[in-house]
């Protein structure tokens, strides 16, 4: 590969976007977003909307039904106005970015991290390249196994690839293991907060504890930033209890933030009987 196409890790870099560009950003993907008491808002779900900045906190001003067409919306808030949380965003935090580092980590996951460094090559990718061509078959192993959301054919996944790497508030690790790909991850930050979006993992891979090194290359990538302070995990999955653990070894705790929450009573009655995991995680309660 050429240099143009993939920079050791060593030198990557994750610059932090405003909610302006973001939303910017958020539209050019066909995201419908609004604008209300100056802030930006992304229609998640049809009809409920949240902060395209998940954990910007908002004032208790801010944070109202950012349109009237909404049945729910909900915001993390400010902590000057946790006064008026109703609820919480529950999520895989790391808050100590400036200090992380392996001696921070038990001793389990520094040995996953330098048997990773002898087996793997993180690197930083500039172009979808790779990913168009050994991409496909690494997301269909890793949800073959997880199974966390349907697979897509590779038409629509190569289609999916045209903003994946060439964004420039966009980061994405790659793993290689000689010159097959084994796993990948990318994610983004936003006013010194980054966000892992996504992690693919091939099942053969898995033994070179790809994914220990690939959190904590994008860790360090933030840190090296100096202007990321906190880095989400996604969001907590209660009902998959096997996520917490290699999680918080890698330092992300499960933090309920504070939040402003509402729904419409038909609606908020509904996706709690009909998914009350999807409701948790929009509510952080039962």
């Amino acid at each position: 590969m050429s240099d143009l196409q993939i920079r050791h890790v060593s030198d990557s870099v994750l610059m932090s976007m405003t909610e302006e560009e973001m939303a910017s950003w958020r539209r050019q993907q066909g995201a419908r977003i609004t604008y209300h008491h100056g802030r930006y808002w992304e229609e998640v779900i049809p009809g409920f909307y949240q902060p395209i900045h998940l954990m910007a906190r908002l004032s208790a001003q801010e944070a109202t039904r950012p349109t009237p067409l909404c049945w729910g919306f909900r915001a993390a808030l400010h902590t000057d106005d946790t006064v008026v949380a109703n609820g919480s965003v529950p999520v895989y935090l790391l808050t100590d970015v400036a200090n992380y580092d392996l001696h921070i980590l038990p001793q389990k996951r520094r040995t996953h991290v330098r048997k990773c460094h002898k087996m793997v090559t993180i690197v930083q990718l500039m172009s979808p390249a790779l990913l168009q061509q050994q991409g496909y078959e690494v997301f269909c192993s890793s949800l073959q196994r997880t199974k966390h959301k349907n697979l897509l054919t590779k038409e629509t996944y190569l289609a999916g690839l045209k903003d994946f790497s060439t964004n420039k508030h966009r980061l994405v690790l790659a793993g290689l293991i000689g010159d097959k790909l084994g796993g990948y991850i990318d994610g983004y930050a936003v006013n010194g907060t980054a966000y892992m979006v996504s992690g693919y993992y091939a099942t053969e891979a898995l033994p070179t504890s790809i994914v220990t090194g690939l959190t904590y290359e994008f860790v360090q990538i933030c840190r090296r930033s100096g202007k990321i302070h906190e880095i989400v995990d996604g969001l907590h999955v209660r009902e998959n209890s096997a996520l917490d653990l290699p999680k918080t070894t890698m330092g992300f705790a499960v933090e309920y933030v504070p939040s402003k929450v509402w729904m419409n009573l038909i609606m908020k009655n509904l996706v709690r009987w009909r998914y009350p995991h999807k409701y948790y995680r929009l509510t952080g309660h039962d």
